[in-house]
């Protein structure tokens, strides 16, 4: 467990990080884990090969951890033999309150315990998207104007019921082409949650939008985006949603299942693209 630093430590070492230093830490806090490979890729891109930039990976991150700002999880990715390739990093408590000097807003979020594999695994495929998201329009002249993982993308409204309710998507984003703009809830499915899993967070959404909340404060209703691993699954997906009595027939048309091969030709093209290809059933 990491030490606890104390507000005059944090103030020195703020003047001493630089910008890179400070964004890996906001990456972190955005998507909770990143493995090194990640890190490298968000940050270390101006690196001249593959290998130079895992190297500045390698010594940025260990700079951060020598400071106490972000630690290794005991758990691996891909194993011991992948080296550190393999290590899954984290921020401290202190590297969340060295953020809070500029931001109070940030919550102090103390790891009391080793994530379980499935959770891990899941956000780190969150994060894996987040950086494929970011991939996409930096190299097909996108802007990405938000990104946002749990809890911060969570939204809240009062269900049917009348009762206080939550909707708990991965993640949301807007993209920009132009003056033109997306909006997008993304999901990321592990093949692991049950079809009344899945249909309650459909339910959710459903109920979610007939309130008028995001709409009245962005304009519009994102796109919910399911984002599979086979085709298997994608077609049970799609199955659960338009078989289930419970949904209005209208409210279908908010969910989207796709395979991530089709990711980047959604944000880029829209979805009349992915019909053109076959790819993708509302």
């Amino acid at each position: 467990m990491s030490k606890y630093l104390p507000k005059k430590r944090l103030e020195e070492l703020d003047r001493q990080l630089s910008d890179k230093d400070k964004a890996i830490l906001q990456s972190l806090l955005c998507c909770r884990y990143l493995v090194t490979g990640q890190i490298r890729r968000l940050h270390y891109t101006e690196s001249k090969s593959k290998s130079a930039g895992h190297r500045a990976a390698n010594w940025g991150t260990a700079k951060l951890r020598s400071y106490g700002l972000i630690e290794i999880l005991d758990r691996r990715v891909g194993g011991v033999r992948s080296g550190s390739a393999s290590y899954v990093w984290a921020l401290t408590e202190s590297g969340v309150n060295l953020l809070r000097l500029h931001d109070e807003a940030y919550t102090p979020r103390k790891r009391a315990y080793e994530p379980s594999p499935n959770f891990m695994k899941h956000t780190l495929e969150v994060s894996e998207t987040y950086l494929q998201l970011t991939e996409i329009c930096k190299c097909r002249g996108l802007e990405l104007v938000k990104a946002e993982m749990e809890p911060a993308c969570w939204r809240g409204y009062t269900g049917e019921d009348g009762k206080p309710a939550s909707m708990k998507p991965d993640m949301f984003a807007v993209t920009a082409n132009g003056d033109y703009e997306d909006s997008w809830f993304i999901e990321v499915d592990m093949n692991t949650e049950s079809p009344s899993v899945v249909l309650d967070k459909c339910r959710r959404y459903v109920c979610y939008c007939k309130s008028g909340i995001e709409q009245k404060t962005h304009g519009v209703f994102p796109l919910v985006v399911w984002l599979v691993g086979s085709e298997s699954r994608k077609s049970k997906l799609i199955q659960y949603i338009t078989d289930c009595r419970e949904m209005p027939e209208k409210s279908k048309g908010i969910f989207i299942v796709i395979m991530r091969d089709m990711f980047e030709t959604l944000i880029t093209s829209g979805i009349g693209a992915l019909n053109e290809a076959k790819g993708v059933s509302v």
